[in-house]
């Protein structure tokens, strides 16, 4: 009798650990005797267009590399799969006599991943998906936190240090820094750069998170002046999807593009206060744009990060051989000292176009700042910081 095959797919923005998760994912088909793997290229793109590469024999050194590569290795998109192009991937995998999936990604990964198990039960065709949860936003419902974002949010920490010393260097060129981070609708990234903030200069943090937006763009820019004008120079960090009150983006209507699934991006927040900082009170304000360094960069990836990445894609792997279905490999924290989590399985449907935000009580009473118990939270994620005290001289 052939040993069965199995499908892994990437989808969605990669991180620094993704490419851990899909060698997880090789090491567990070999575990569980799968005869066959393929990879899809460029995620359910590839999929849909039937680009599959075989990965059986990938081993030993080739993936230990691919384990510590960043990016995402089969290439990735964002591509929508709905009732009308679920039946061409059922093909697909009909084809290739493929009857178990373990896609890799985030809840728009899982909402395709409903939509397929939908399509295959309505044409009585056999298949088993596993989700092994991925994204640096941390957004996914019904897990502690996800792959990706523990070595996100470490390199921000790290990198927001550093860029408030470089700030107090600086401060009379620029008084204002504007740091734009990533994290979509949630604050999850936002926090974590002030997890490292020197003592001496966390006084002049400004933490703009999505789950408390100002007023309006106008409002903005009048807190941003006055937290200038008292603090004398100021680190505000500005998530790239910045909305005010009314729900409108920060930096206008306009969207750059909207990706398949319907979410829109929006000119830079950063770059638009920045102006308008310029042109109504003459003031000189930097803006600083990690982007993709913070999810591509592996000398801050976390050595906790990769291993979870990794046993989740074995287990992801293992589930579906043990006839789990249409679940998520959750993370469940069962304490913080000392560190200790396993892995239960939450139903598809729980985390498919969901979202998980900054919870209230990891948010400072003024609105700009974190708790302790959010640092309590990031402290074993993150690991060993550079969290000395500079030495400045004033």
């Amino acid at each position: 009798m052939a040993r069965p095959s199995l499908l892994v797919l990437q989808s969605g923005g990669p991180t620094a650990v993704i490419n851990a998760t899909l060698a997880g994912v090789l090491e567990g088909a070999r575990e569980q005797g799968f005869g066959r793997v393929l990879g899809a290229l460029r995620g359910f793109s590839g999929l849909l267009e039937g680009h599959l590469v075989d990965l059986t024999a990938l081993s030993g050194d080739r993936l230990e590399r691919l384990a510590r590569t960043p990016g995402a290795a089969l290439g990735t998109s964002r591509e929508r799969v709905d009732a009308r192009s679920a039946p061409q991937a059922l093909r697909i995998l009909d084809q290739q006599r493929i009857e178990t999936a373990v896609v890799i990604g985030g809840n728009d990964t899982a909402a395709n991943a409903q939509a397929l198990l939908t399509a295959a039960t309505e044409a009585g065709q056999p298949l088993t998906v596993i989700h092994a949860p991925k994204t640096i936003d941390n957004d996914l419902p019904e897990t502690d936190h996800t792959p990706g974002y523990p070595s996100a949010a470490r390199f921000l920490a790290q990198a927001t240090r550093d860029i408030l010393i470089d700030s107090w260097s600086v401060r009379d060129l620029y008084p204002v820094t504007l740091l734009e981070v990533q994290g979509r609708n949630a604050g999850w990234l936002a926090a974590a750069c002030a997890v490292a903030a020197p003592a001496l200069l966390r006084d002049h943090l400004l933490l703009f998170f999505p789950e408390r937006p100002p007023e309006s763009p106008a409002s903005l820019i009048d807190e941003l002046l006055e937290a200038r004008q008292a603090r004398g120079w100021l680190v505000a960090v500005i998530p790239e999807t910045l909305r005010d009150q009314r729900g409108q983006p920060v930096a206008g209507p306009a969207a750059r593009w909207v990706d398949p699934h319907g979410h829109p991006y929006p000119a830079s927040p950063a770059e638009s206060l920045a102006t308008a900082l310029a042109t109504r009170a003459g003031l000189r304000a930097r803006v600083i744009r990690p982007n993709a360094l913070a999810r591509s960069f592996t000398a801050t990836a976390c050595p906790l990060d990769r291993e979870e990445a990794r046993a989740i894609g074995r287990t992801a792997v293992a589930w579906a051989r043990a006839g789990q279905q249409a679940v998520m490999v959750a993370i469940q924290r069962l304490s913080d000292e000392p560190y200790r989590v396993e892995f239960r399985p939450v139903g598809i449907e729980a985390v498919a176009a969901r979202e998980r935000l900054l919870p209230g009580d990891f948010i400072g009473s003024d609105d700009r700042s974190v708790t302790e118990v959010f640092r309590s939270y990031a402290r074993p994620l993150l690991g060993h910081l550079d969290a000395e005290e500079p030495i400045l001289f004033d």
